[in-house]
């Protein structure tokens, strides 16, 4: 049985310098013990000294598997060794102090409740704040909201073990939405929140998605959403008609719009 009671979980891709600023803001309230996953990098990913109360455990692949070989590598040692919960975070972004405590008292208080988010703020490569993301709280809004995008930012989750032993871990067959597709999983079979307060603080790729990419993430996000569609809610028709739409534009203009409408990046 795990010593203690949150494992953080971090997929890391060549990005030596983004993972060492993320460990090197981690907050303190409880103690961590973070599972960093090096997906092939070349050169190998090295462990920084972690602030305490943490500590850390490197796990080494021998090829790149892509984000969802290398989460599900995490997520079974965190099984095998009994962890209660497990938080996720990505190299680059920076947790805010409380979050471990909050999401952790949150699923303590509430033990019908699988996964906790939050809200998040982004900011530039700079450090600037560009803009903050609102995402649903309540379990009965996410229900509807998750019909038409992913109400949850991903590396602002805590889940509870157990209920990825019941629903099983993410799904190799969803590139690009795999964190989309388990939600999913979860929320048919438990109630899921998010805090309502920014609980990360997130690095914005200047970059993108390329267009490749983005329509492989598209593909899949529409296959998600044909796979979960409920014809009697306006947020299943709502949630085809965007990203069928957004497929057909321009990935520029996803960017300038972007850029315009920050407080609608998930919708995006």
């Amino acid at each position: 049985m795990a010593e203690r009671k949150v494992a953080l979980l971090i997929p890391v891709y060549n990005d030596q310098e983004g993972l060492e600023e993320t460990l090197a803001h981690l907050p303190g309230e409880i103690p961590l013990d973070v599972v960093v996953v090096d997906d092939g990098s070349q050169p190998p990913i090295t462990l920084p000294q972690l602030p305490p109360p943490h500590r850390a455990f490197l796990l080494r692949l021998d090829g790149n598997r892509g984000i969802t070989g290398a989460l599900n590598e995490g997520l079974r040692f965190v099984l095998e060794r009994g962890y209660p919960y497990v938080a996720r975070l990505d190299a680059g972004d920076v947790a805010l102090p409380g979050r471990f405590a909050k999401q952790l008292r949150f699923l303590e208080e509430h033990p019908e409740y699988a996964l906790v988010g939050g809200q998040a703020r982004f900011v530039d490569p700079t450090g600037r704040e560009t803009h903050r993301e609102r995402f649903p709280t309540e379990d009965g809004e996410i229900r509807r909201v998750m019909h038409a995008r992913n109400p949850f930012l991903h590396p602002a989750v805590t889940l509870r073990t157990e209920a990825l032993r019941a629903v099983g871990l993410y799904s190799e067959r969803y590139p690009a939405a795999e964190d989309y597709e388990l939600f999913f999983r979860l929320a048919k079979r438990f109630k899921v929140a998010n805090l309502d307060e920014p609980v990360v603080e997130v690095l914005l790729n200047p970059e993108g998605i390329s267009g490749k990419g983005r329509r492989r993430q598209l593909l899949t996000r529409l296959r998600i959403l044909l796979e979960n569609f409920d014809p009697g809610l306006k947020e299943s028709w709502l949630g085809l008609l965007k990203n069928g739409a957004l497929f057909f534009t321009p990935t520029p203009l996803v960017g300038w719009l972007k850029r315009r409408l920050p407080g609608r990046r998930g919708w995006l």
